[in-house]
């Protein structure tokens, strides 16, 4: 069953949540034309109406679609970049068109079929995301500042105000993190956890000035819940995935509620994942 990518069948309700630590500065920033002529910062952080920090969901979203590209280059998946124009479903979407008028279930097949995993849990165009990421808006924070030197955008090269004065959140401040996901399979499960090991464990940093060392953070209290959870196992709901035994965790820190989902991550490893069959995008 292609209940990854079908949105007219309700298999299964994944919820993750918990919260997550700064370990280091850490700035997402406004786009251009959107700072705040009364702040001290040229470089300003994203805030919400109330000035708290903010890690938008758009921003999660490429976090997890970026790290997944990585993990499935290591184990030999093909995934797309998700540019605009450049993914799976742009390769097939008159196809598609075509299909949904005379067959639906050859469209469903296609899109299947040629489609890697970054589209099916992440999205595309005319492809609904499996997932949603929620914006996470501080709830205990504190700002930093700090001089920097400007590189232009567009050339790379020191601005002629080269001093500029960049704004973050401080380390020790606390964000909630909330993804939930519909009809995502084990291995789709397993693949996201993974993704969240890797920014756990510092592999992945999140947000601007990476090279300066901002944007390390760690997961806390986090807890797995999915509708269909009975008697200590997940069932398997697609041909590529597999039963697992499994306590979900509860309000566990990071590297408990990592070693407890691993049998997820298991399942994603061994997964003999195909598609898409025309790989040669």
């Amino acid at each position: 069953m292609t209940f990854l990518i079908r949105k007219d069948i309700f298999a299964r309700r994944v919820k993750i949540y918990g919260k997550i630590e700064t370990l280091a500065p850490l700035r997402i920033g406004k786009g251009r034309g959107e700072t705040n002529p009364e702040s001290a910062a040229t470089m300003q952080i994203i805030r919400t109406y109330d000035e708290k920090p903010l890690i938008p969901g758009s921003s999660w979203k490429g976090i997890f679609r970026s790290t997944g590209e990585k993990i499935a280059k290591e184990k030999g998946i093909f995934t797309c970049t998700g540019l605009t124009r450049q993914t799976c479903m742009d390769k097939i979407l008159n196809q598609v068109q075509s299909l949904m008028s005379k067959d639906i279930d050859e469209a469903v097949k296609l899109v299947w079929d040629e489609t890697c995993i970054n589209c099916k849990i992440f999205g595309a165009p005319s492809l609904y995301s499996a997932i949603s990421l929620f914006d996470s808006v501080a709830e205990k924070f504190n700002i930093g500042y700090r001089p920097m030197i400007a590189i232009s955008r567009d050339t790379g090269a020191v601005t002629k105000s080269a001093l500029a004065t960049t704004e973050y959140v401080e380390p020790g401040s606390i964000f909630p993190f909330l993804l939930i996901g519909n009809n995502l399979p084990n291995y789709a499960i397993g693949y996201i956890i993974k993704i969240m090991r890797y920014i756990n464990e510092g592999l992945v940093q999140i947000g601007g000035n990476k090279s300066r060392g901002f944007g390390f953070i760690t997961f806390s209290k986090l807890s797995l819940e999915v509708s269909d959870y009975r008697d200590g196992k997940l069932k398997a709901i697609d041909d590529l995935d597999k039963e697992v035994n499994i306590e979900l965790p509860k309000d566990s820190e990071g590297k408990d509620f990592f070693s407890k989902t691993k049998p997820l991550e298991e399942v994603f490893d061994n997964a003999k994942i195909t598609f898409p069959h025309n790989n040669l995008h």
